[in-house]
């Protein structure tokens, strides 16, 4: 093989790593947003809820939740309890001082937590309902999580 071959074989599997890279990546967000923090127990306002008057849209994609959850020296670091809507992609992010796997009960999802590499669950709140997520190994309940309809 020529050189010139060579280097075109390079650049062009550079190029493939790269864009498959930028395309499977864990921690992006799929839709490019900026992830902002879930807080507890949020209603829409009047605001948020279209009317009969507003021109018709495509069908966006489901809104991303993100909640983030530290447990540290025995204890959760902040609210107890959230809620979200039915039909929302949901990331639920724990960071913690112990090595343990957080449990989505109900959804049974689990995701490994150690320190300084906090759990991640993805998922759809498909089933309204209030479910716990817990550290399984330790029983300890970390939150809850309503669903609303």
């Amino acid at each position: 093989m020529r050189s010139s071959g060579r280097w075109l074989l390079i650049v062009g599997s550079v190029i493939v790593i790269g864009v498959l890279f930028a395309l499977l990546r864990p921690d992006a967000p799929e839709d490019g947003a900026t992830p902002t923090p879930s807080t507890p127990t949020e209603s829409p306002s009047a605001s948020d809820t279209p009317s009969a008057s507003d021109s018709p849209s495509p069908t966006p994609s489901p809104e991303r939740t993100f909640i983030d959850v530290t447990f540290r020296g025995g204890a959760v670091q902040g609210p107890r309890r959230f809620t979200v809507t039915q039909g929302e992609r949901v990331r639920i992010l724990v960071r913690a001082d112990v090595s343990d796997h957080v449990h989505l009960h109900g959804y049974d999802l689990m995701a490994d937590v150690v320190p300084g590499e906090p759990a991640r669950i993805d998922f759809v709140a498909k089933a309204a309902g209030v479910y716990e997520v817990e550290l399984e190994d330790a029983g300890t309940l970390l939150f809850h999580l309503e669903i609303v309809p």
